[in-house]
């Protein structure tokens, strides 16, 4: 046999002032505020179609030259040695 547990109950329920969740979401520094901050920032997953468009908008802008210095720089040694090149051949 078991025997049943008594439960303390109280003749009257007790009220806390607990303040709301509106009140708690107006506060800034309150933890429910903080969580849907943080949840609004979370990193949101993308969709395969956005990746599939970023790719192709990312293969189209590496046929793009690049302005930079370094990359002119490059340019301009290039082609001073294809031109040496062709005027070698030429000889």
């Amino acid at each position: 046999m078991t025997r049943i547990k008594k439960k303390r109950t109280t003749p009257k329920p007790i009220f806390l002032d607990v303040p709301r969740r509106s009140e708690k979401l107006a506060d800034p520094d309150s933890y429910e505020s903080r969580k849907r901050r943080n949840q609004e920032q979370k990193k949101k997953h993308k969709s395969v179609y956005e990746k599939a468009r970023e790719a192709e908008q990312s293969a189209g802008t590496d046929d793009q030259q690049r302005n930079t210095p370094l990359a002119d720089k490059i340019r301009r040694i290039k082609r001073a040695e294809e031109a040496r090149k062709a005027a070698a051949e030429e000889k």
